[in-house]
């Protein structure tokens, strides 16, 4: 193990620091449009980012290749994650997207969606849920729907309204 010295060490702070407070993965909040209440019963949602959906691999002389990026992926999915209440608030809310085709929109904020940094705005959407799973001697969960979330975005990030959301 390296034992580096104390000046190296604090130039290595101040270089971490100068880049900001670090962004907390709890921090977030998942909107769906025509559901907007439910967002405080959103546990788990993906962070969006654009990448390129993979490599293209161009031959080269004498054998070799060179890589290059594909078209931007704008389809995606992650896990999801909400917090069932006594009422069936989600089940309500599933029920009621599939009624009305099953897609919808929503927007994930870092922060709340009152005092937020930026949202990420998510098109066509819909969700696979598993069976939520129920047993008796978990007194200690709440009792929730997870699953994968598919939609469709292309980057297009609004501004926040806040420098600091907490």
């Amino acid at each position: 193990m390296t034992v580096s010295t104390g000046k190296i060490l604090q130039s290595n702070f101040g270089l971490t620091q100068a880049f900001g407070a670090k962004a907390i993965n709890s921090d977030f909040a998942l909107e769906i449009e025509g559901f907007e209440s439910t967002w405080l019963l959103a546990k788990q949602a993906p962070w969006p980012v654009l990448t390129p959906q993979g490599e293209i691999e161009m031959p080269g002389p004498l054998g070799t290749i060179i890589y290059q990026p594909q078209q931007a992926k704008i389809a995606l999915q992650g896990q999801v994650s909400f917090v069932e209440t006594t009422s069936g608030s989600i089940d309500a809310m599933l029920v009621s997207l599939l009624a009305n085709g099953g897609q919808f929109n929503a927007r994930v904020y870092e922060g709340t969606p009152l005092k937020y940094l930026r949202v990420k705005k998510l098109r066509e959407c819909f969700l696979q849920l598993d069976n939520a799973d129920r047993d008796w001697e978990n007194r200690s969960q709440p009792l929730t729907f997870s699953g994968s979330l598919f939609f469709h975005y292309f980057g297009d990030d609004l501004p926040g309204n806040s420098t600091d959301y907490r």
